[in-house]
């Protein structure tokens, strides 16, 4: 099964825009989930929401302060900054990876090649990690029907970091909901049947 990166696109210019979309779609496995102009409301709000993989965009399409950008988005996702000749290089330090708009068609090709191979197999070798021992105790009390203060209270932990170990349960398994976890815990043997008719 192809490994799905999920994409989003910031850029003002309508052909920059253009030729990035027409370039993404020579990858597959490459999901473009929205292009921005950078102007929206929220936006930063908007992208997480969407949880992308990748953010490519342009310094110049950001209307706030750049480092809080960056900083507000989630983790998760690999910025790549969309730069050009005149560029300072005080911006382009703020990007692990970068895209040249001047560059030719295969040296874009290559760079985005290695860019998103790495995303693919950290993507890959994150789903392939086995739950700890903690994951598999809130996975057991979520199943059970237990809310995250409930199970911050009985594990004598706060409830951010029950949250915390719910994301990391739910990126390990692939799975989002509860009924899907139940079954996966069944299966896993985390819990047993005559848990649930408790």
């Amino acid at each position: 099964m192809i490994q799905k990166i999920t994409v989003i696109l910031i850029e003002r210019s309508y052909l920059l825009r253009s030729g990035i979309e027409e370039l993404l779609k020579e990858f597959q496995g490459i999901y473009l989930a929205e292009i921005y102009d950078g102007t929206e409301k929220n936006l930063v709000k908007k992208i997480n929401t969407l949880k992308p993989d990748c953010v490519i965009v342009n310094p110049k399409a950001i209307t706030d302060s750049l480092n809080t950008f960056i900083r507000s988005l989630n983790n998760e996702a690999t910025v790549i900054g969309l730069i050009s000749g005149n560029t300072a290089d005080h911006i382009k330090s703020r990007f692990a990876n970068t895209l040249h708009i001047k560059d030719g068609k295969h040296e874009l090709m290559n760079s985005l090649s290695q860019i998103i191979g790495h995303k693919k197999s950290k993507k890959a070798s994150d789903k392939n990690q086995p739950l700890t021992e903690r994951e598999l105790t809130i996975l057991k009390h979520i199943t059970l029907g237990l809310t995250n203060q409930e199970v911050a209270e009985k594990l004598f932990l706060s409830v951010h970091t029950v949250m915390t170990h719910r994301k990391n349960i739910t990126k390990k398994l692939g799975i989002k909901t509860v009924s899907g976890l139940t079954v996966y815990a069944l299966l896993n043997k985390v819990i047993d049947i005559q848990d649930i008719d408790q």
